[in-house]
C-alpha cells in the first residue's frame, strides 16, 4: 500500500512539474501575442497546479496544513465566501438571458474562488 501511495506521489509530483512547463509556454506565447485570454489561460493552470499541490497535502502525501483557530478570520471568510456566492448566482441568472463565453469563464472561476474561500474558512475554525 505505501509503494501505491508513492506511485500517486510520484504522478502528481510529475503532473505538477507538467503544469508548470504548460505555464511557462503559455506565457512566452501570451508575451509575443498580448492576447489577453493567454494570460487567463496561465492563472488557470496555475490554479490547476495549487489543487494537485493540495491534493499531495491532504492526503498526507506531502504533510497536512495545521489548523489556526481565529474566530474573527474565520468570520471574514465566510462573509466573502457569501459574497462570491452571492455574485456567482446573480451571474448566473444573467448568463440565462446574457450568453457570453467570458462569462461563463468568469463564473468558473467564481466557483473556485467560493470552493477556496470555504477552505480558508475551515482552516481558522
Amino acid at each position: 500500500m505505501a509503494q501505491r501511495g508513492q506511485v500517486q506521489t510520484d504522478q502528481l509530483k510529475a503532473l505538477m512539474e507538467e503544469f508548470k512547463r504548460l505555464q511557462q509556454k503559455l506565457r512566452v506565447i501570451h508575451k509575443k501575442t498580448g492576447y489577453e485570454d493567454l494570460g487567463h489561460g496561465v492563472l488557470a493552470l496555475q490554479i490547476a497546479e495549487h489543487t494537485v499541490e493540495e491534493t499531495l497535502e491532504h492526503t498526507g502525501l506531502g504533510g497536512e496544513i495545521q489548523r489556526k483557530p481565529n474566530l474573527a478570520a474565520h468570520r471574514k471568510a465566510k462573509e466573502w465566501r457569501n459574497l462570491v456566492k452571492n455574485l456567482r448566482a446573480q451571474a448566473g441568472q444573467f448568463l440565462k438571458t446574457h450568453p457570453s463565453e467570458d462569462l461563463e469563464t468568469a463564473l468558473k472561476a467564481l466557483t473556485i474562488a467560493e470552493g477556496s474561500l470555504e477552505e480558508v474558512a475551515e482552516h481558522y475554525e
